[in-house]
């Protein structure tokens, strides 16, 4: 697994190595910018996890170098924590317009220090990994769920939903409606999965036609036949209009391929996603919308 990078932009040598003795010891790999205009070509270079970033500092002041990255198109995703002895509500409220994510004054404490730096990383992940569609999380985000409830022995099923003749339908109806098609189903997946999972369920938007719910494996079956159903419901709608033609020789059809995590053994996702591709295999050759539940060793 690889280190969190965080650069600590800091012309202060003994609280730039306070930052980064404490941050090392949590984890973190810290690299050193001693003034603006450095912070400002080191963020840029090193695309990091974090930027923790001194207001007053040489050559370029902090508040400029957070206008600048933050106006910048890839660095903008980096989260800015200002560090700085600048206190009061004013000086928080510009550095915050400036597009700081966070602010910490001047003496602080290390404990907070660790775990702010920790908050923002995590938080800017998670947003990072939302598909702009269903603003569900995204493939990274699944695969860090299933693999901590695997570490844990956590039972649960995972949901594999594709749908078929997909591409076809973009094609007919265009891009846009198709776009409303995959809306609409990030909608009722996720409604589903709340009302069978307690709130407890996750529903992750792998990409295109492609959806991943992590459920309690009691529940698994009865939500894949109440999602295809869903599915079935909305095919008339999807394909009534204008923008395409109402028949078509093949239409989009749901596979939901359903793996309970325990009764196959896999002890990390490499290995559960096995199981996956084998029953999203066998619920393709099925007629319709579907679903497949497996158990069986694939190999």
């Amino acid at each position: 697994m690889l280190l969190k990078k965080v650069i600590v932009a800091e012309d202060d040598d003994a609280i730039a190595h306070l930052v980064a003795a404490t941050l090392g010891d949590a984890g973190f790999l810290c690299l050193r910018a001693r003034d603006g205009d450095e912070a400002l070509s080191m963020a840029r270079r090193e695309n990091p996890d974090l930027l923790i970033l001194d207001i007053m500092m040489p050559r370029t002041d902090g508040l400029e170098v957070c206008k600048r990255l933050k106006a910048d198109v890839l660095a903008s995703r980096i989260p800015i924590l200002l560090l700085t002895s600048l206190a009061g509500v004013d000086n928080r409220v510009k550095g915050l317009e400036a597009g700081a994510d966070d602010y910490l004054e001047k003496p602080f404490d290390l404990r907070e220090l660790a775990a702010r730096v920790r908050a923002l990383i995590r938080s800017a992940k998670r947003e990072r990994d939302r598909n702009p569609t269903t603003n569900l999380p995204g493939s990274s985000a699944v695969e860090d769920h299933v693999d901590s409830l695997l570490r844990k022995k956590a039972p649960c099923a995972i949901l594999y939903l594709d749908v078929d003749h997909f591409e076809a339908y973009a094609d007919a109806y265009g891009f846009a409606k198709a776009d409303d098609v995959v809306e609409e189903m990030g909608a009722f997946i996720l409604d589903r999965a709340r009302a069978h999972g307690q709130g407890s369920a996750f529903v992750g938007h792998v990409g295109g036609d492609d959806f991943v719910v992590v459920s309690d494996a009691h529940s698994a079956e009865k939500m894949a036949q109440e999602l295809v159903q869903a599915f079935d419901s909305r095919l008339q709608k999807w394909y009534a209009g204008e923008s395409g033609p109402e028949q078509m020789a093949t239409r989009m059809t749901l596979s939901i391929a359903v793996v309970d995590a325990q009764k196959t053994g896999a002890k990390t996702t490499e290995e559960l996603a096995r199981f996956l591709a084998q029953a999203k295999r066998a619920s393709k050759k099925r007629e319709g919308s579907n679903y497949v539940i497996w158990g069986a060793d694939p190999a």
